[in-house]
């Protein structure tokens, strides 16, 4: 059957209740909204569907028209674009509401057009309502949908960026922030590669229908920081477009943190086999120092021997201290504190230090005497001395200089003049070191609390954690204290508190007092000790 002009259809003109019936059975039986309305746009004619949606009653009153059921924000510029469709004979197409009698909102979709014989004047207007309410709840549903994810991508802490195309679609605040980007400049919108590298999201694995998982990526951010980053990605619609999600996670601080819980599950294993070792030849030590003993009082005084015998004694005896601090790191996997002598701790790190130094470095040392023991971690103190050490060694390791060692008891008092240390009043062991380097210039000191270190060589490795050595001492109550002059060096000082016995008092303590409590602390150590 062959498509035709619907007037050559239509019966003739003469017979109009065919054609009356032909339309009252297509508007009564039509799922869409029909009106019909006279040139000037008042309403002749509404079908029952068009009453259904709009929630008119089924019953005809006069001068009832379908704009009595606009909703009322939508009444008047509703109104108003329809009287002026109708004055301009043009055609009429809007999105609005009705507001149903029982308060129900419907959204439709209302179009109109003149009606015209041949090309004269408009002899009204039909027009078609169509119900959209589902759509256009839908739609809102999307929308809200869509605010929601974009206020918790921009909530989350992790990295969230949205790309199609090798093109930026969103990107969240952190997003923004870990990858080091401008926030200030537009970001979606602009190519990739104006700020990833090709190889940084390079064959990412999608994850579509099974759980991937995620990839680690190093990226150099624009402000020349290096971070490590997990990724994570997946497909998804955006904006109704296909498109590539990624989550990024910085996982920089977490890397560091293995690195240094693996570092210390190392340093207990070699502190433990350095505690056997010690135990192994302490056990050799005392057969030595033993027999030297039951040696020398048969042996002639001025003898030659004799002074073999008494210079294996005194080397027996640095080697027990020796053993006593190896012993001390052995026992430090639980981290716990222990009665330490630094003086003892201090030599035997000098005796090692002197191995290392260039001849251009001269070392000093002052180092009086027994100073009172500390409650310490012995490894974390040994850790503090080599660091400090080690960095106002390599700041004079060009032009060399000399490098001073000072360990004294110190006492403190709230009363003394230019007392600005941190502490309560009492006794403190005093650890000082001192170069002659450089130091740090006006210019480059930064406003922290302790800014005035000595500035490392590129690449050092001992100028690391700083702060984690004013940590170590923090803990310990004391402080640490650093002056610096350019062109004079630096002087750094650690500040312990002392232990001290129930007798001991601070002011003017005779000297055979001080030694017997200084003995009695060396016992309390040795005893310490002994085999476990």
């Amino acid at each position: 059957m062959t498509a035709q002009d619907v007037t050559t259809a239509l019966p003739p003109s003469g017979d109009s209740s065919t054609v009356e019936a032909l339309v009252r059975t297509l508007s009564g039986q039509a799922s869409l909204g029909i009106f019909l309305s006279d040139p000037a746009g008042r309403t002749l004619y509404l079908n029952e569907r068009l009453r259904r949606i709009a929630g008119l009653p089924v019953t005809a009153t006069p001068g009832e028209c379908w704009r009595n059921a606009l909703a009322p924000e939508d009444h008047d510029p509703i109104c108003s674009e329809w009287s002026g469709a109708t004055s301009a004979e043009r055609s009429f197409s809007r999105e609005f509401r009705f507001r149903r009698s029982d308060g129900s909102l419907r959204w439709v979709m209302a179009e109109a057009f003149p009606l015209r014989t041949g090309g004269g004047p408009s002899g009204g207007y039909v027009g078609i309502v169509r119900d959209i309410t589902p759509r256009q709840l839908a739609l809102d549903a999307l929308h809200a949908n869509e605010e929601r994810y974009r206020t918790l991508a921009q909530q989350s802490p992790h990295a969230i960026l949205v790309y199609a195309d090798n093109v930026v679609l969103f990107i969240n605040e952190a997003g923004a922030r870990i990858f080091g980007l401008a926030a200030a400049h537009p970001i979606e919108g602009r190519a990739l590669c104006d700020f990833f590298p090709k190889e940084f999201l390079h064959d990412l694995p999608l994850a579509e229908t099974m759980p991937v998982p995620p990839v680690e990526r190093q990226l150099v951010r624009p402000d020349g920081m290096v971070i490590d980053v997990e990724l994570t990605a997946a497909p998804v619609m955006f904006d109704g477009h296909p498109a590539i999600q990624l989550l990024g996670t910085d996982i920089t601080e977490r890397k560091v943190i293995a690195g240094q819980l693996h570092r210390a599950k190392k340093m207990a294993t070699v502190a433990t086999l350095a505690g056997g070792i010690a135990h192994e030849f302490n056990n050799c030590l005392t057969a030595i120092m033993g027999f030297s003993d039951l040696a020398l009082p048969s042996l002639v005084p001025d003898s030659r021997v004799h002074g073999h015998i008494q210079q294996v004694i005194l080397a027996s005896k640095r080697a027990r201290d020796l053993v006593t601090q190896m012993l001390m790191a052995g026992r430090q996997a639980d981290g716990a504190k222990q009665p330490l002598s630094l003086d003892i701790l201090l030599k035997e790190t000098l005796r090692v230090l002197k191995m290392t130094l260039p001849e251009s470095i001269s070392l000093r040392e002052w180092i009086p005497g027994a100073t009172n023991p500390v409650l310490a971690d012995p490894t974390q103190i040994h850790e503090l001395c080599l660091n400090l050490l080690a960095r106002a060694q390599q700041v004079m390791t060009i032009s060399g200089g000399v490098l001073e060692v000072r360990l004294d008891n110190v006492g403190i008092d709230a009363s003394m003049t230019g007392h600005d240390l941190p502490l309560p009043p009492g006794q403190y062991v005093r650890l000082m070191i001192s170069d002659t380097g450089e130091g740090i210039p006006p210019d480059v000191r930064t406003p922290n609390r302790y800014p005035l270190f000595a500035l490392p060589p590129t690449g050092s490795s001992a100028g690391a954690g700083l702060g984690e050595l004013q940590r170590i001492v923090s803990e310990h109550g004391g402080t640490l204290r650093a002056t610096s002059t350019a062109g004079q060096g630096t002087t750094i000082e650690v500040y312990l508190p002392a232990m001290l016995q129930p007798h001991q008092t601070v002011a003017q303590e005779p000297s055979c007092k001080r030694a017997t409590s200084l003995t009695e602390a060396k016992e309390f150590l040795a005893e310490h000790d002994k085999e476990r």
